[in-house]
């Protein structure tokens, strides 16, 4: 299906109202302002369910679902958005123009469709050459090496791209697939020296990468040999993002454990799942992401993290362990408990499982520390010697490890245990873990210290990378040279906002249509995205422009849909920005809404050009030349003129 004009959209959601929608399904009773009833997503005895008709949405407290009319649906019906933006138009009369093309599919839809297809149809193809009487030799010999049975093999479909520049290329070209599509797929590179594409894990053994619903969406390939880099991933692709997935998810989910072990690699995931420990992911060339952990806490309450035994796997175990804990620390709401778990004697969990069977195993995986008795530990065994423990390093390690456990409880008795080793004062202790909690910046530097100093000390080496090199022209000049694969690119979004700015874009989207008069609303004093300082409050402010209506602003029913993919400081969008546009909406006279709204504005960007004249400042005490300084003072002179402006605006209202 096409796209549907936001028009459309903005007709449905005012005349779909909430309240209608959801009671053809769920008996309602106004209590307040709200309606309540039983949720028809979860059982439950007790009402959860709200609906808030003046607002369009709806919300249940007990599973946490919500939305719109149109999410309702899509939930209820089990629809796509398209499918449940034409179902409500043919209840509510609504004509929803037919963008359809004649194969009866979304061009962009149909497109990641070829690519999963195509993606299917190369897995076959490594498959048959993995078991090819001749080509499959090498392949077949490594999963030998490794104790890959028959049966596990076919179980992850297990397959081997051939030592050709062009055989993959030849057999997709041949079942109708464009190079166009196979560029989409992220499984193919183009030469920059001969414009020629040419399969990017050419001699590797090959690991079909699954999402959670068993499509295959993208592939690992690893060297068979010495060469490097060890592993190869897929990038990025249409149908894929390494952060958004777990390598055998798809298995892993079937067994309802209440418990996921997470790996660092897909032999140890296999390796494990061949000795019954079927509850096992792998992360997926990256560190592991805030978005996997949130993924992990759908399917179970405890998650079980395997490192590496090296200098980097504990280096990124102390990373991991710092971004989980920051990150449940925001979202409260996620309630999932996490274990460390180290295998004796510096072995991977495949080399272990290997020389020591599965019940050896599965005392490791029980005797897993919770991660504040594992910050303990690393603590203290970091810091201690044949001469006994550094306490002032120990001291600096735990602080900065307490600091980090939400729990107040936790910390305390962390503290309590620190203090026995410094023969000090757990009060102390506690004061500095708390202190540092409360600052940011002090906490970060701290880490950077922490890492520079370990860095003097060791030779930390790649875990199975390798620096991108050049690799030889083949001996045939006319075939294209293999390319390093693109680093990672690993994007953290900025969700935090001030109250200034939370407050701004609630009055912008209560004073609805009048943010469009002129007469009222200067067009320099429209809101922008960079009045805004984080991520998440662009990207909604961008999103809140581009559906503007001027006769009908935008409704918090349709700036739902926006709400529901990003969170701000921490929490999801949709509750923050309810209960400030509440807020908002208690002021009902509109000139009262509008010089709040104003006056939250010219503040913003007050405190921007100071901002940023503090950085001009410092830029010039360092500048090298007359000219470059006196640039710098004519900018200055403009935000000051600027700041002027909006500070006498300000005193108007």
């Amino acid at each position: 299906m096409g796209l549907i004009p936001e028009s459309v959209i903005d007709d449905i959601l005012l005349k779909a109202d909430i309240e209608s929608v959801v009671g053809r399904y769920v008996s309602l009773r106004r209590k307040g302002s709200n309606m309540w009833g039983l949720c028809p997503f979860h059982h439950e005895k007790t009402p959860s369910f709200s609906v808030n008709p003046s607002k369009g949405i709806y919300k249940c407290f007990g599973c946490n679902k919500g939305g719109n009319a149109i999410n309702f649906i899509m939930e209820m019906e089990h629809l796509s958005y398209p499918e449940a933006i034409r179902y409500l138009g043919g209840i509510y009369g609504v004509d929803i123009p037919d963008t359809r093309d004649d194969k009866g599919g979304d061009a962009g839809r149909e497109k990641r469709e070829r690519v999963k297809a195509l993606l299917t149809e190369a897995a076959k193809f490594y498959y048959h050459q993995f078991n090819d009487e001749n080509t499959g030799v090498p392949a077949r010999e490594y999963a030998k090496k490794r104790a890959l049975d028959k049966q596990t093999l076919d179980h992850f479909g297990i397959g081997y791209s051939p030592a050709s520049w062009e055989a993959t290329r030849d057999y997709l070209s041949g079942k109708g697939y464009t190079e166009e599509e196979m560029l989409d797929s992220g499984i193919f590179k183009k030469s920059e020296k001969t414009g020629k594409i040419f399969d990017l894990f050419r001699g590797r053994l090959m690991f079909p990468i699954f999402d959670s619903f068993g499509n295959i969406i993208a592939f690992g390939g690893r060297s068979l040999g010495s060469e490097m880099p060890k592993y190869i991933n897929s990038p990025d692709s249409l149908v894929y993002n390494k952060q958004n997935h777990l390598y055998a998810l798809n298995f892993a989910k079937k067994e309802q454990s209440k418990q996921l072990i997470v790996v660092e690699g897909y032999m140890d995931a296999i390796a494990m799942h061949k000795a019954g420990f079927r509850n096992t992911v792998a992360a997926l060339g990256t560190s592991f992401t805030d978005s996997q952990l949130k993924l992990c806490a759908r399917y179970c309450e405890e998650v079980v993290f395997f490192f590496d035994a090296d200098g980097a796997g504990q280096k990124a175990a102390i990373r991991a362990i710092k971004m989980m804990l920051a990150y449940l620390t925001k979202l409260s709401g996620i309630k999932i408990r996490i274990k460390i778990a180290k295998v004796p004697d510096g072995k991977d969990p495949d080399e272990f499982i290997r020389v020591n069977g599965a019940e050896k195993f599965a005392e490791v995986v029980k005797n897993a520390l919770y991660v504040e008795d594992y910050l303990l530990d690393r603590a203290y065994n970091d810091n201690y010697d044949d001469k006994g423990i550094d306490k002032g390093r120990y001291q600096d390690d735990i602080c900065l490890y307490g600091s980090w456990i939400p729990d107040e409880i936790k910390r305390s008795t962390m503290a309590n245990e620190a203090a026995k080793v410094l023969g000090a004062n757990p009060a102390a202790v506690l004061n500095r873990m708390n202190s540092l909690a409360e600052n940011e910046g002090q906490r970060e530097s701290l880490m950077q210290a922490r890492e520079i100093a370990r860095q003097k000390e060791n030779d930390l080496k790649s875990r199975n990378t390798a620096p991108d090199e050049d690799i030889p022209e083949p001996a045939d000049n006319d075939a294209p040279p293999e390319e390093a694969p693109e680093q990672d690119n690993i994007y953290a979004v900025v969700d935090t906002a001030s109250d200034d700015e939370l407050k701004l874009f609630a009055y912008a989207i209560s004073l609805g249509p009048v943010l469009a008069d002129q007469k009222k609303i200067a067009i320099e004093d429209v809101l922008r995205p960079d009045d805004f300082s984080g991520d998440s409050m662009k990207a909604l402010v961008k999103s809140f422009l581009s559906v503007f209506d001027a006769k009908r602003g935008v409704s918090f029913a349709r700036m739902s849909d926006f709400f529901r993919r990003v969170t701000i400081n921490g929490a999801a969008a949709e509750d923050v920005m309810y209960r400030e546009c509440t807020r908002a909406d208690q002021a009902e006279d509109v000139t009262v809404k509008k010089d709040y709204y104003l006056g939250y504005l010219y503040k913003i960007r007050i405190s921007r050009v100071n901002e940023i004249e503090e950085s001009l400042i410092s830029r010039r005490m360092y500048a090298s030349s007359q000219e470059e300084r006196d640039a710098i003072d004519k900018k200055l002179s403009s935000l000051c003129d600027y700041k002027v402006k909006m500070r006498n605006k300000l005193e108007e209202l």
